[in-house]
């Protein structure tokens, strides 16, 4: 997907204002911001390589269309005809045609009917990826109506509060969603019931000998036929992929049947699979096993792989009792949260004088042997210090965070906890020391590679010091504010930190009256977030120091089915974007919303909108970030 300048694909840098974004918008007349045309292409036409997907009857969920993982995508080459104001789902007057295939026929309309409630996602539609060009939105979009089915009930917003560190996050916010909510793993299912059969995704982990340690679903026990089967398919495939001289080149990467994609992933001794039919892609299902994997190190490291190339026959499963929900966890955070998509950690926002005094506090707590030390409010870092001799991971720390986060016991009085830091030194353990405030999501962690008495005793000291400066009032306050406005609502965030409607009323203003549209957490030149209103979701990633920032997800949208439908389209603009250069964008639409991602070698981008906003959105949210980076990123991690 690699053009040129003139007519054919090209990709041009970040929009550099925050009004509106590249030629197009800025040099519209008014006539032709009134006469703005929606752009509409026929899916079967425009990408032939795209398949519908059928609603899945059973669980009432559409299942988007579904691309051929790892498949050549056909390239796409864009000619510009007039100028006119670009929108997010229509680059107005566009030739857009398709290598190899028929000339797609576009047809200019006007905005299209507004849906009296969400519905499905249609399958995605290409529409544009061009130097100048940019998606854009804006059907209003309302809640499905009643009788959706328990999984599928919206998260309401907790109403903010303004001290305490005993405040949680919004009840839509992550941990909501992934720590807090139970998980049925229907231990009484096996291979055998046709039940077992039926979930949507299925992520298995057994040993090259067919022997299961772990499955997302059934018992263990009840697998052994099931695991032993794609065993022997693997096994017997691996013939395939070896060269004259007898070495492996290769191995089975996935298999198509029906609407499941079945994912596998060489880790020998052990075999990784996700089987799926919800439209995932095969690099997304990879990368998930990855990170399953990963954390199975965090809890083992490697010397379990010695022990079963050894012993072939040993069963490991004694050795991940009780480890489960961590699995589990991980898996709904990566299918739930941006946490898949970018190798990177979230920071709480927060103000920089607050975060400053944490800060300080971490510093000052210097002792020999510990790697890095860090405050975490739920699963996002406050701040963190490391050891100048260390290189901290962010997926290390994500691996880290998510233990603490599953498991009660470890966020009760003070715990010392072996764990691998895999991207270090997957072969030795480091021991972590965590302990929270009391009856709060705010925990003080030190990573320290000695186990000693005498080493948990000089940071249990440390550690008192530490809680005690974010105990200050001023400091206190700030955090709470920030737990209960987490992640930051785009729509309504205002400088009294009000961060939903019902909490703007509740506060005594008129029903229905105007928000104050001011940023959070640090001001806003009048006028620069007006588009903001319409965002879905949007967030941001900056390689250099991996964090990322992740928004709220608008109201209408606060459900695990289209939040999950949110981190499948992005992974699907991705697939997209594999093999082109840096920097590029695209522009993907369905029905009802556009996502669009721009991958370049400092940051990312990642935006969901409704169709019909202009384009404008996206240096707004761009000219956002650069405005509050600040208090939503930690910056670079201080040392001792």
């Amino acid at each position: 997907m690699e053009g040129g300048g003139d007519g054919t694909l090209g990709f041009s840098p970040p929009p550099r204002q925050s009004g509106s974004p590249g030629p197009d918008s800025s040099s519209a007349t008014d006539a032709e911001r009134e006469g703005e045309s929606q752009l509409e292409l026929d899916s079967s036409d425009a990408v032939p390589d795209f398949q519908d997907a059928r609603e899945d009857e059973q669980q009432d969920e559409a299942v988007i269309d579904r691309l051929d993982s790892g498949l050549a995508q056909p390239e796409i080459s864009v000619e510009e005809t007039e100028t006119a104001e670009a929108t997010l789902d229509g680059l107005a007057q566009l030739d857009i045609s398709v290598k190899g295939t028929e000339t797609a026929e576009t047809t200019l309309d006007a905005q299209p009917d507004q849906p009296s409630s969400i519905q499905d996602p249609a399958p995605l539609v290409p529409l544009a990826a061009s130097a100048e060009s940019s998606p854009a939105v804006d059907p209003t979009v309302t809640e499905d109506s009643a009788g959706a089915q328990q999984a599928d009930l919206p998260l309401t917003p907790a109403v903010p509060r303004s001290s305490g560190l005993a405040t949680v996050a919004s009840e839509w916010d992550g941990s909501r969603r992934i720590w807090k909510a139970p998980f049925n793993k229907h231990k009484e299912e096996s291979d055998e019931v046709s039940s077992w059969y039926a979930h949507k995704r299925h992520v298995l982990v057994y040993t090259f000998s067919g022997k299961p340690v772990y499955s997302r679903y059934g018992s263990e026990d009840g697998l052994s036929g099931t695991t032993g089967a794609l065993s022997a398919i693997v096994s017997k495939m691996a013939g395939f992929f070896f060269t004259n001289g007898g070495l492996p080149q290769d191995s089975l990467r996935y298999m198509l049947a029906g609407d499941h994609v079945f994912s596998f992933l060489d880790k020998s001794p052990l075999w990784l699979i996700c089987v799926s039919r919800t439209g995932d892609t095969y690099q997304d299902m990879i990368r998930l096993l990855e990170r399953v994997h990963m954390q199975i190190l965090t809890i083992l490291t490697a010397g379990i792989e010695k022990t079963l190339v050894s012993r072939p026959a040993y069963d490991m499963r004694g050795l991940l009792v009780g480890t489960e929900s961590v699995l589990n966890s991980l898996i709904r955070w990566c299918t739930q949260d941006m946490f898949l998509h970018f190798e990177g950690f979230e920071p709480l926002p927060l103000a920089p004088a607050a975060r400053a005094v944490a800060t300080e506090a971490l510093k000052a707590a210097r002792l020999n042997n510990v790697l890095v030390a860090f405050v975490m409010a739920g699963q996002r870092i406050l701040t963190a210090v490391s050891n100048r001799q260390f290189k901290l991971n962010a997926l290390d720390l994500g691996m880290v965070v998510n233990m603490i986060m599953s498991s009660a016991s470890l966020r009760t009085g003070e715990s010392w906890t072996p764990v691998c830091l895999s991207r270090y030194n997957d072969k030795a353990f480091a021991y972590a020391y965590i302990s929270f405030l009391e009856g709060s999501d705010v925990g003080v962690v030190f990573i320290s590679m000695a186990s000693d008495g005498e080493q948990f005793y000089a940071i249990s000291q440390q550690a008192a010091l530490v809680k005690k400066a974010l105990q200050q009032p001023s400091c206190t306050d700030a955090i709470a504010e920030a737990l209960a406005n987490s992640p930051i609502d785009l729509r309504t965030t205002t400088i009294a930190g009000v961060g939903s409607r019902e909490a703007w009323e509740s506060q005594g203003a008129a029903a229905g009256s105007k928000i104050p549209r001011q940023s959070l957490i640090a001001p806003v030149p009048q006028g620069q977030t007006s588009l903001l209103e319409g965002v879905i979701h949007a967030a941001y990633y900056a390689l250099g120091i991996q964090q990322y920032f992740s928004s709220a997800v608008a109201p209408s949208y606060r459900t695990r089915r289209r939040v999950k439908m949110l981190i499948r389209n992005y992974g699907r603009c991705r697939l997209l974007l594999r093999s082109a250069k840096v920097p590029c964008q695209i522009c993907v639409a369905t029905d009802h919303e556009c996502f669009y991602v721009y991958l370049a070698a400092e940051y990312q981008v990642f935006l969901a909108v409704p169709r019909g906003i202009s384009v404008g959105v996206i240096g707004q949210f761009y000219q956002w970030v650069r405005n509050q980076e600040t208090h939503i990123f930690l910056g670079q991690i201080p040392t001792w």
